[in-house]
């Protein structure tokens, strides 16, 4: 999710065939990094709540909302790049592998992810989440149903591999602040909110199964629906003409 009034303190500067190419060059290479070719499900998919949502994501439909503008994820995968080194340096002065960083784990046959770090000396699972200020403002009073769940299941995930896992904790790093303001949320491990999340997308599983949606996508309209962030969702519309476009949760 973007917040792109981050960026803009004026109007964008007129166009020139410089500005164009490097804009069309930074656009392509996002395009194809791996993150956004993905087709399978990968826990922050999972977590959310809305099942038709998730319906559209296993089936990988055509979505309908445009673009968001490519840079808040460039800065976040190249943040995400230099916290890697950042863990690893914390390794090397202690001399000893305190920090896993960047981790591939499985939460569930079907369902993997690469979780961004793991404490072994707390058994504490962390996922960083680089954010403009709106949007930490917003986190600092309620991280949400969805980075909740997916820091969740990395949890799992980790328990699969052997880890203990005794806390779940999401670090915002502010886009436009100091480090001053990192905000780290953190709770207990749930493996109760796992099984909800992993029960509902076998429920989704089913249902896409049961309906026929791939001869009968009119059908997408019986999913339960969620109202949350359904302005960012791919198949947001607010006047959606056909299966494929949602009007967001009613």
């Amino acid at each position: 999710m973007t917040d792109t009034a981050d960026f803009w303190d004026s109007e964008p500067p007129v166009s020139d065939p410089l500005r164009d190419d490097l804009i069309h060059m930074i656009r392509s290479r996002s395009a194809n990094a791996p993150r956004s070719l993905q087709v399978e499900l990968g826990p922050s998919q999972v977590a959310h709540p809305c099942m038709r949502k998730m319906g559209y994501g296993i089936m990988a439909e055509p979505g309908s909302n445009p673009q968001f503008d490519p840079l808040p994820s460039i800065i976040g995968t190249a943040v995400h790049s230099w916290l890697e080194t950042a863990a690893a340096h914390a390794n090397e002065v202690l001399g000893r592998e305190r920090w896993l960083s960047e981790t591939r784990v499985e939460v569930t046959p079907g369902l993997s992810g690469t979780c961004d770090l793991y404490d072994c000396d707390t058994a504490t699972v962390v996922d960083y989440k680089v954010v403009g200020t709106p949007r930490l403002r917003k986190f600092r009073k309620d991280v949400g149903p969805v980075y909740r769940g997916q820091v969740h299941l990395y949890g799992r995930g980790f328990e699969n591999a052997g880890y203990p896992v005794k806390r779940v904790a999401i670090a915002f790093v502010p886009r436009g602040a100091t480090l001053h303001s990192l905000h780290v949320w953190q709770e207990d491990y749930s493996p109760t909110l796992v099984d909800e999340i992993l029960k509902r997308r076998e429920q989704t599983i089913c249902l896409l199964n049961d309906f026929d949606i791939e001869n009968n996508p009119d059908r997408y309209m019986w999913f339960p629906t969620e109202p949350v962030d359904c302005q960012y969702c791919t198949w947001f519309s607010p006047n959606p003409t056909g299966p494929l476009q949602c009007g967001g949760a009613s």
